[in-house]
């Protein structure tokens, strides 16, 4: 006779959140690993800096993350990254937008190959990050609000 076991809701939600987070340290490994291949071919001017950069960086990130996960922080990405309050963004978007400059001049500094292309990703990832905590943190404004 066969009998069937009901999953609880939260069983199936520790589950996807469990996969979501061996999603993003599989991401951050094969940043790493990108990174170093890149860094060890060395074809072009910025290259291998460009590489070690993100190498570095994707190590990182997954030690902070590990670390997050394992003093029970707040499991999902956003709270990784974005900020929750009007204190907490007016230090984050000066220093996104001073990130951001710093990627324009990187790009201008190279004029093609890695470092250029690195440039304008990091002028673009902190424009993204600074528009995205504008609207996580007027969100939730207009969610006390309402």
């Amino acid at each position: 006779m066969d009998e069937t076991v009901s999953v609880s809701e939260e069983t199936k939600r520790g589950f996807w959140s469990w996969l979501g987070l061996c999603a993003q340290f599989l991401a951050l490994a094969a940043l790493a690993i990108l990174g170093a291949a890149a860094a060890s071919a060395d074809r072009r001017p910025g290259d291998y800096l460009c590489g070690m950069l993100l190498t570095v960086a994707a190590i990182a990130l997954a030690f902070i993350r590990l670390k997050q996960v394992f003093d029970g922080g707040p499991t999902g990405l956003g709270a990784f990254v974005l900020v929750d309050d009007m204190r907490s963004l007016a230090v984050a978007v000066p220093l996104f937008v001073v990130i951001g400059l710093a990627g324009l001049f990187i790009a201008h500094a190279w004029e093609s190959g890695s470092m250029h292309a690195a440039g304008i990703g990091l002028f673009a990832a902190s424009g993204l990050i600074v528009f995205l905590d504008l609207k996580r943190v007027f969100d939730r404004i207009d969610a006390g609000a309402g």
